[in-house]
């Protein structure tokens, strides 16, 4: 137990990282989950589970934006948009 224990807890920062991307409590508990059970098998997804919630709850609080190729895409858009616009 004390080595799956120091295992799980040697690759939470994989879930951590993985969670950092997630917006929002639930949607960061979910991420995590998935990422901690991938990296280190059902104990790494309760870790991930708390880790991904709290980091989707600083990221919410913080207003840090979810998806920046969504950003990305609407900004390519606009210039499209003027460019038309002023032809």
């Amino acid at each position: 137990m004390k080595k799956l224990l120091i295992a799980t807890l040697a690759l939470a920062p994989l879930a951590y990282a993985g969670a950092a991307e997630a917006q929002g409590t639930a949607r960061g508990a979910q991420r995590g989950v998935e990422d901690g059970t991938a990296a280190a098998g059902p104990v790494g997804g309760v870790v991930g589970g708390a880790v991904g919630a709290a980091t989707g709850t600083v990221g919410g609080v913080l207003g840090t934006d979810p998806d920046p190729a969504r950003r990305a895409r609407e900004n390519r858009r606009e210039e499209r948009i003027e460019r038309q616009e002023r032809r």
